[in-house]
């Protein structure tokens, strides 16, 4: 007898049904029946025996890695950076199933999260997101399977090398008219994978590591200016400068 996520892996949807396994309206509506109530409050419980296949998979083969917070109720993801010996880095696992949970005057619902929406969230790809979020452009990949497939990793690398390629010409007209500032870790780490030796692939102020991303900034920044970032070290100073409104300091202060 195949286990339980060998049939939610292999098998098609009508099929999986026949054998118990059920899907996500299913799965919405045994969380419904499965309940406590505590002290006036109905807390529903996720079922422990939802299958746990097909699992998706991050890759990162470039050095950008970062912890990635969904929001409220979902759990953290991490994407590894790739380290120097290897391909690409550890996976991001992300499973098929995925619930957060709120709360509704004295009841607790379960909102049902798909694993391809989990990693469209990560690698901020699909409806509603600017094609300069989209994290495959910084080196990160999804694939069905640990290890990834030989062509995946090859498709990633291409999709890095052209983003590099466009950094690392920015880069050069930022130096060609002595605008040093403007170049950033993101061009200097372009400039380490193409394997390109230029002037200005050192920073020019100390920089320090950002907590948000980890990636090195100017010491001093108000804000990680970044689309892929934008972690605040210096609220004051943002709101002073128009980077960050009062109503987004008061918001992310009440949270911290």
């Amino acid at each position: 007898m195949p286990s339980k996520n060998e049939i939610a892996a292999t098998m098609s949807r009508s099929e999986a049904a026949r054998a118990g396994i059920i899907d996500a309206n299913q799965a919405v509506e045994k969380i419904t029946t499965n309940s406590k109530r505590m002290y006036g409050f109905t807390r529903k419980m996720i079922p422990t025996d939802f299958p746990t296949e097909p699992k998706l998979y991050i890759y990162s083969i470039s050095q950008y890695g970062e912890l990635v917070n969904l929001g409220p109720g979902f759990q953290l993801y991490e994407v590894f950076a790739c380290p120097e010996d290897r391909q690409y880095g550890p996976p991001c696992v992300v499973l098929p199933f995925n619930f957060f949970e709120e709360a509704k005057v004295d009841v607790t619902e379960h909102t049902f999260t798909s694993g391809k929406q989990i990693v469209e969230a990560i690698l901020k790809v699909g409806p509603g997101m600017a094609g300069s979020m989209d994290k495959r452009r910084l080196g990160w990949f999804v694939s069905d399977t640990n290890p990834p497939a030989e062509d995946e990793v090859e498709h990633a690398k291409n999709l890095y090398t052209a983003e590099c390629k466009r950094l690392f010409q920015e880069g050069n007209r930022y130096a060609s008219a002595n605008q040093l500032n403007e170049i950033n870790e993101t061009h200097r780490r372009a400039a380490s994978w193409l394997g390109q030796s230029v002037t200005w692939d050192k920073p020019q102020e100390k920089m320090v590591p950002c907590p948000g991303c980890k990636e090195m900034v100017r010491e001093g920044a108000a804000v990680h200016a970044t689309p892929y970032c934008g972690f605040v070290f210096d609220w004051k100073m943002a709101v002073a400068n128009g980077l960050r409104t009062k109503k987004q300091m008061a918001e992310a202060l009440e949270t911290e």
